[in-house]
């Protein structure tokens, strides 16, 4: 899937100002997928089956995921396979956006609504008509914008400042968050009926590090990409380039593993030639002090070794969706230790047995 527009239709990225106009781009099909989207591993084919069922529909999404994973790109990917590709596909960075501007740049204003507004403005609701609207980092949006979106999305009206009488707009929305929206609801910082109406269809970009089995794959399109983009030659990986590569957490998830494809690709060592592992050294520095700090949070909450390895071993499972030999290679077991600690958590060891 690459990003854009539909054909003859358009496509926008808006962090901060307002687009003039929208730029004519082609239309892209949920089969041609981005580097970013690119993955055969089970966790992944399960979103990638959710996410062209969603294209088809003209429901409301919010997409999830943690930070570099994606999102943007499943956004963009939805609008593309969607009836919609034909139309327009704005895309509003909210966290670019001063809270005090907000309402006017997503919902327009009159002439003269309010101190400096020379002139009248359509806001991006409006430009995006007959397409996509993609609320990039949505838990952002202040108190005062989430009332307007709310009408937006139960009648499907924007109210431009200024203006007498709600304006119609047929758009499609697409939401984007990597917080916990749930937990904002709970602390008053986001309202629980806007919520609900963005939340129509949630769905989770996997995280890199739950799809490891992907990295090759993701890795040769990624250096072929980021060679284009800085016009060098592209590298293959060498076996233990990918080994470290797999070794690694991923904490920043694709666009981490991009960025350091595109460090080893500017400061290449020699000629050329294959990607070495020690090329990729720097990767250790991401994770230097992380176990010393999670010790020191853990034993600063009262928490015993179990407690820990107990939920490492929960949400690795979760993460693989229910695949208990996956799990247990993300945490660094064999399928029969971690059968044997699962067991032991619930209560029903065998006694006597150890794990082996």
């Amino acid at each position: 899937m690459r990003s854009g527009a539909g054909k003859g239709g358009a496509v926008c990225y808006i962090y901060g100002g307002e687009s003039t106009e929208c730029q004519a781009a082609p239309t892209p099909r949920m089969p041609d997928l981005s580097a970013y989207l690119t993955g055969s591993c089970e966790s992944f084919r399960a979103f990638r089956g959710q996410l062209e069922k969603l294209a088809a529909s003209d429901a409301t999404v919010l997409l999830t995921g943690e930070s570099g994973a994606g999102k943007g790109e499943a956004a963009r990917a939805l609008h593309a396979a969607s009836p919609r590709a034909e139309g327009p596909l704005v895309t509003v960075g909210l966290a670019a956006l001063s809270p005090t501007l907000v309402e006017a740049a997503l919902f327009g204003h009159e002439r003269g609504a309010f101190t400096g507004a020379d002139r009248e403005r359509r806001g991006f609701f409006r430009q995006a008509a007959g397409g996509t609207i993609v609320l990039d980092d949505v838990d952002l949006l202040p108190r005062e914008a989430q009332v307007k979106l709310l009408r937006v999305l139960q009648e499907r009206v924007v109210e431009p400042l200024g203006a007498e009488t709600p304006v119609p707009v047929d758009v499609r929305v697409v939401a984007t968050t990597n917080r916990d929206l749930q937990a904002d609801v709970r602390e008053g910082t986001f309202r629980e009926d806007l919520y609900f109406r963005l939340a129509v269809v949630t769905l989770e970009v996997p995280p890199l590090r739950a799809r490891t089995a992907d990295l090759p794959a993701l890795a040769e399109l990624l250096t072929k990409r980021v060679a284009r983009r800085l016009h060098v030659p592209p590298r293959e990986l060498s076996p233990e380039a990918l080994e470290r590569l797999a070794a690694h957490p991923w904490p920043g998830n694709v666009r981490e593993l991009e960025n350091a494809l595109e460090r080893v690709l500017v400061l290449r060592e020699g000629s050329g030639g294959p990607i070495r592992a020690r090329e990729l050294d720097f990767l250790a520095e991401a994770t230097a002090g992380v176990p010393e700090e999670l010790a020191r949070q853990a034993l600063a909450n009262g928490l015993v070794v179990d407690d820990v390895t107990q939920a490492m071993m929960e949400l690795a499972l979760a993460e693989e969706r229910g695949n208990v030999s996956a799990a247990a290679r993300r945490v660094g077991l064999t399928r029969r230790a971690f059968d044997y600690r699962m067991a032991r958590a619930r209560g029903d060891a065998p006694a006597g047995e150890a794990a082996g």
